[in-house]
C-alpha cells in the first residue's frame, strides 16, 4: 500500500501544481496534499458510536402510520441508525476497491484535493480526473456544479430507479420505441429485428460502464461485495482494520 499511496501523492501533486485552481479547502499547499492523502489511506472505515439523540416524534410517526411495535421502538432506532451509517460506508468501500483494483492500471485516489475529483487517472501527458458516486441519485448540487463544464467524468455503481420495460407492438407491426430511449437504444435495436416484446428488466448496477477499458473486464458487483468482506476480515492491502 506504501507504494501505491506515494504514486497518489506524485500524481495528485502534480496535477495540483499544474491545476492549483481546483484544489479543495484544505489542500491548498503540497504540505497539505500529502497530509490529506496519507490519512485518506490509513482511515479506517468502520461504524461510528451514536452520539446524537433520536428524534421520538419519528418513532411515534412509525408507530401511528406503519404500525411499527411501540415495544420495539428502541430496536428499530438502532437499526436505521445502522443502515444510515452503513449506506454511508458503502461509498468509502466503494473507493477502496476501486484503488485496489485501479493500481495496476494508472488509477490513484485523491484524497479530497481536488474539488469534485476523488480519482485521478494518468495517461502518459495527460490526466484523467473522475468523480466516483455509490448510486446515481447521490451527487450533491454543489459538486454538479464544479463538474459541469470542466473534464471531471462521473461514474455510479447502482441505479435507484431499476424498473421493467413493456415493449409494445405499434399498429404497423413494429416495436415502439417508448420506454426504451434514450438509456436502453441498443436493446431496443437488439429487440426491433425480432420483435421481441417479453419484459425487460433494466440493469441494477453500472459496473458494464466503468470508464476504463480494462478495468471493466475486471470490477463487479459479486467483486466489490467480496472486496467488502475480505476488508473486515483484514484480507486486503489496507491491513487489519479490526485492531
Amino acid at each position: 500500500m506504501i507504494k501505491l499511496k506515494n504514486l497518489s501523492i506524485k500524481i495528485t501533486t502534480d496535477y495540483l501544481k499544474k491545476y492549483p485552481t481546483v484544489a479543495a479547502d484544505g489542500a491548498k499547499t503540497r504540505k497539505e496534499q500529502i497530509a490529506n492523502i496519507e490519512n485518506a489511506y490509513s482511515k479506517v472505515i468502520s461504524p461510528n458510536i451514536q452520539t446524537t439523540k433520536p428524534d421520538y416524534l419519528v418513532s411515534e410517526i412509525l408507530e401511528h402510520l406503519y404500525g411499527y411495535p411501540k415495544e420495539k421502538r428502541n430496536c428499530y432506532q438502532k437499526q436505521y441508525n445502522r443502515q444510515k451509517q452503513t449506506e454511508m460506508m458503502i461509498g468509502n468501500l466503494l473507493e477502496r476497491y476501486i484503488i485496489n483494483v485501479g493500481e495496476d492500471y494508472g488509477w490513484v485516489f485523491t484524497g479530497e484535493c481536488i474539488k469534485a475529483v476523488d480519482f485521478l487517472k494518468k495517461d502518459g501527458m495527460y490526466w484523467e480526473p473522475w468523480q466516483i458516486k455509490n448510486s446515481d441519485n447521490t451527487e450533491n448540487s454543489s459538486a454538479k456544479d464544479i463538474r459541469t463544464g470542466t473534464k471531471i467524468q462521473k461514474w455510479f455503481r447502482r441505479f435507484s430507479k431499476p424498473r421493467v420495460i413493456e415493449p409494445k407492438i405499434k399498429k404497423d407491426g413494429t416495436l415502439n420505441k417508448i420506454g426504451f430511449s434514450p438509456n436502453y437504444l441498443e436493446e431496443f435495436e437488439r429487440r426491433r429485428e425480432t420483435n421481441d416484446t417479453t419484459p425487460f428488466q433494466t440493469p441494477l448496477y453500472n459496473w458494464k460502464n466503468f470508464p476504463d477499458a480494462n478495468m471493466k473486464k475486471i470490477v463487479s458487483e459479486e467483486g466489490f461485495k467480496d472486496f467488502i468482506f475480505d476488508y473486515f476480515a483484514g484480507k486486503t492491502i489496507f491491513g487489519d482494520v479490526s485492531k
